[in-house]
């Protein structure tokens, strides 16, 4: 009984008398316990880590001020991407790859203090000048303290530098005890995995804005010829109307049918180049009210060259009275993606493309309609997967990006398809408050 209750009543008069006689120290233990689990979770946005690890280490260590800098594979720099108090300012400065603080951190593999370079630089002759240049580059990221996060993973292929942290002094100008390093050790190796993990995440996510990119660029060439014959129309008309304009000026027909015919002409060419844009730029989510007709006619716009050789009739229905919450770039490359599928379908022997709208409570829905082959029930399946296409030359990856977007959007997309009879997508999209 004795040997069972022993344990748990020390660990209870030692958490007393640490409260009691080193209330101090209790509470920094404490505070440094809990952000140590906080930092060591993983994470999958990486700037949201490199805003928390200086912020809670300043506020725990009270210190001048702290940054993060993290690797760029692309440019082979480390940039600093936070910063708190004194090293606010720091923050988008960057560091080669090469320098040799980051050289000095690869090879030694753990903490470098700015006392120990000086130590250096005065104790060795031979080495002093680097030393010298590695205290310069510490002092211009305001740093005493300097932790490294080097990961092991097979991903990497070999032994690699992720992250750096750097700690400027304390308020109260301790010296940074033993504990407090083999505590900031301790805290980068567990918070090396949290990095590795937003790390490539963050790849990822940049490899799939490059996909959505090219596949956006992919169809916009696939749709030039046809852009470019539908601009040519209404651009010769303006050209004929220039030429003639002086000479026919004062005649009241000539006027009549100029200003009958050019608006018209002007507002097509308006809405495929409106349509062209909106369908190739790239950028964040950016929600606000939209009215999906516009975003449907712009689309349509765009595809006139190849629903006219196609022979595709195409009948709208728009029945919906409220604004979708959403972004018109990205909702345009999904109608884009929808239509111009649609007109495929039906092949060379054309067919009907009916474009329905309805209102929910809560939802605008649009129903995209061919009369095309179908697809088949073990296909369909499959269509949202990436690169599953049923096109000899298609990329398998418009549906599912897609899906994505509607799924940022808070929406949802279904297909209902029989073979012989056609295919229906259901668009549904969030209303506005």
């Amino acid at each position: 009984i004795i040997a069972m209750i022993f344990q748990p009543l020390r660990d209870a008069v030692q958490n007393l008398v640490d409260r009691v006689f080193f209330r101090a120290r209790y509470d920094y233990q404490r505070i440094l316990n809990k952000y140590s689990h906080a930092l060591a979770q993983p994470m999958a946005d990486l700037r949201r880590f490199s805003r928390i690890a200086p912020y809670l280490l300043t506020k725990a260590m009270n210190l001048k001020g702290a940054s993060f800098m993290v690797l760029d594979r692309e440019s082979h720099n480390f940039v600093v991407r936070a910063g708190e108090r004194d090293a606010l300012e720091l923050v988008g400065s960057t560091i080669q790859e090469k320098s040799l603080l980051i050289s000095e951190l690869r090879n030694i593999k753990k903490e470098l203090s700015l006392e120990e370079v000086m130590s250096l630089a005065r104790t060795s002759e031979k080495d002093k000048a680097k030393y010298e240049a590695i205290a310069d580059e510490m002092r211009s990221l305001k740093t005493v303290l300097a932790i490294p996060s080097i990961s092991e993973s097979e991903y990497f292929k070999q032994p690699t530098l992720l992250s750096v942290l750097n700690l400027d002094k304390k308020l109260s100008d301790e010296s940074f005890s033993g504990e407090d390093i083999k505590f900031l050790d301790t805290l980068a190796n567990q918070a090396t995995i949290s990095i590795e993990y937003a790390f490539i995440f963050e790849e990822l996510r940049k490899n799939q804005e490059r996909v959505v990119r090219s596949e956006k660029l992919a169809a916009v060439g696939s749709t030039t010829a046809g852009v470019a014959h539908e601009l040519k129309n209404p651009l010769t008309y303006l050209s004929a109307v220039a030429q003639v304009l002086p000479k026919k000026w004062d005649d009241p027909k000539f006027r009549e049918t100029v200003s009958q015919m050019l608006p018209s002409e002007v507002q097509r060419m308006q809405l495929i180049v409106e349509g062209l844009l909106d369908y190739s730029r790239t950028r964040e989510l950016m929600l606000k009210p939209v009215d999906v007709q516009t975003i449907i006619e712009k689309a349509l716009a765009l595809l006139t060259y190849e629903v006219k050789k196609k022979k595709v009739y195409i009948k709208t229905d728009y029945g919906h009275k409220q604004k979708a919450l959403g972004d018109p770039n990205r909702l345009m490359q999904v109608f884009m993606n929808l239509l111009a599928n649609a007109v495929q379908a039906m092949g060379e022997k054309g067919g009907d493309l009916k474009i329905i709208t309805t209102d929910t409570d809560h939802e605008v829905r649009v129903n995209i309609s061919d009369t095309g082959s179908g697809i088949a029930p073990d296909k369909l399946k499959k269509i949202f997967d990436p690169f599953f296409t049923t096109k000899e030359s298609g990329t398998g990856l418009g549906l599912p990006i897609s899906k994505k977007i509607v799924d940022e959007h808070n929406g949802s997309l279904y297909v209902d398809s029989k073979v012989g009879e056609g295919t229906t997508f259901t668009v549904c999209l969030p209303t506005t408050p």
